[in-house]
């Protein structure tokens, strides 16, 4: 067991779902208004718990996840508050500390990889993140007309699948609104087969 999986299991860090997710618009929604409105939130902030799966090991954790475009800051925490992990993105470097040790390149998915053992493709995940596809993904709608799956196709994407749900409407800064999903699961099939689950309890546009 790498040692990042194996801190976070010591913590016993529990994934639990006691605050209630929305359930999404009454009506159906216009797919390209929609869609285009989510490209265009680039700059948010969004609180909830992520739960890791590689294989047969396991871990969970709070989230705090703040991006301005391509920048960012991603921060793991236990049910008491403690950082756990914290990731710092911007255009020069990426920066992570876990633990006491603290880790340095010039892009997030090596660090993510040595600490964690997970390929995870950092720029698409900005877009799915938001139920937002890249070009070339395959996907299909809800009832409601919102992604309900994806399919990832770029040569980078490493064959991800996502799945969401529980859209709730987010206010935008200019007082319009959006739909975005408050669950989103993730699963890379190919062996090391791996899952990430993200439930978002709050999402802040800024």
């Amino acid at each position: 067991m790498n040692r990042f999986v194996l801190l976070l299991v010591l913590v016993n860090l529990l994934l639990v779902a006691c605050t209630t997710l929305p359930d999404g618009p009454e009506d159906a929604v216009n797919l390209s208004a929609q869609l285009e409105k989510v490209a265009q939130v680039d700059t948010w902030q969004l609180r909830g718990k992520i739960a890791f799966r590689q294989e047969k090991e396991g871990a969970s954790a709070n989230l705090l996840w703040k991006t301005d475009d391509a920048d960012f800051h991603f921060r793991l925490t236990n049910l008491l508050g403690v950082t756990m992990v914290d990731l710092n993105v911007n255009d020069d470097k990426a920066i992570l500390e876990a633990g006491n040790e603290v880790y340095e390149d010039a892009d997030p998915e090596p660090l993510i990889y040595y600490t964690t053992g997970m390929d995870i493709p950092v720029a698409p995940l900005l877009s799915w993140i938001k139920g937002l596809p890249l070009a070339d993904d395959k996907f299909t709608l809800t009832d409601k007309g919102l992604l309900n799956t994806l399919e990832s196709n770029c040569s980078a994407c490493k064959g991800w699948q996502v799945s969401y749900a529980n859209y709730g409407s987010v206010t935008t800064p200019d007082g319009d609104s959006v739909w975005l999903p408050h669950s989103i699961n993730l699963v890379q099939p190919n062996p090391p087969s791996t899952t990430l689950k993200i439930k978002i309890y709050q999402w802040t546009l800024l």
